[in-house]
């Protein structure tokens, strides 16, 4: 699940829908033991578990009581309370939060949340100033800090850019930045619209309904030059940390 609606979501067959199974926190944290010990893996992944904050606390507290050592990712939308985020001080060591839109009527139509951006502002600021700025173990292995995706979506690559330069002016230049470039249309997105009155309360013709499309400005890829303009915006705004591949035998910092 999510405490979200994004229209155009990819995951939307199980962010929108309940499916998976029921575990109590104790249960959740012997999976985070059983991933550490028998998975050997990096880190233990929490994606959007901002609706079930108090039982991922409590999952996590269970967990370290039995040993777990490696990093915790909260790995969310940034819709979160304040309340959320300080609950969580001390037990996540990387934040992974999203920036998705900045203005509110944008956040209203595609996400169901006037509110989001406004939001998301407090929610990245307070992770911030928890975790700091992300730094790697030796071997180039995230271990702590704050590292904010954006996805570039169809003709709101400006929006893309008010992100960024927030992110430079209000929560840190050093801030690690993925600008991702994967958007496709998904969930609602280019659905056909099928029940559409005239003004007049009559139901449209079939063949006038087939042209109608959902949410249809966002209905394509995005563009390269979409997701250029936001990199730039990103570099002009003084942002120099982003998910690139190394250009040595090394790893990104």
């Amino acid at each position: 699940m999510c405490n979200l609606r994004c229209v155009f979501c990819q995951n939307h067959d199980i962010s929108h829908q309940r499916n998976g199974m029921d575990l109590t926190p104790e249960e959740l944290g012997d999976w985070y033991m059983k991933l550490q010990e028998v998975g050997n893996v990096h880190n233990i992944n929490l994606i959007t578990p901002e609706h079930v904050v108090p039982q991922v606390a409590l999952s996590i507290l269970h967990a370290r009581s039995q040993g777990l050592r490696i990093p915790i990712i909260y790995n969310t939308s940034s819709y979160d309370s304040l309340e959320s985020i300080a609950l969580l001080d001390g037990l996540v060591d990387i934040y992974l939060p999203d920036f998705k839109v900045w203005e509110p009527s944008t956040s209203k139509r595609l996400l169901k949340a006037d509110d989001y951006a406004a939001t998301a502002r407090e929610s990245i600021k307070a992770m911030h100033a928890q975790v700091g700025d992300l730094c790697f173990t030796g071997d180039g292995i995230a271990k702590s800090g704050v590292l904010v995706r954006h996805l570039v979506m169809p003709g709101l690559e400006e929006e893309g850019a008010k992100i960024m330069r927030w992110l430079a002016e209000e929560v840190s230049r050093d801030v690690f930045v993925n600008v991702m470039e994967q958007y496709r249309p998904s969930a609602h997105v280019g659905k056909v619209q099928t029940r559409r009155k005239t003004h007049r309360g009559e139901e449209e013709a079939e063949g006038d309904k087939q042209e109608k499309r959902r949410y249809a400005e966002i209905n394509r890829a995005v563009k390269g030059e979409e997701v250029e303009s936001v990199r730039k915006a990103a570099e002009r705004a003084g942002l120099w940390r982003f998910c690139d591949p190394p250009r040595h035998d090394g790893f990104n910092i």
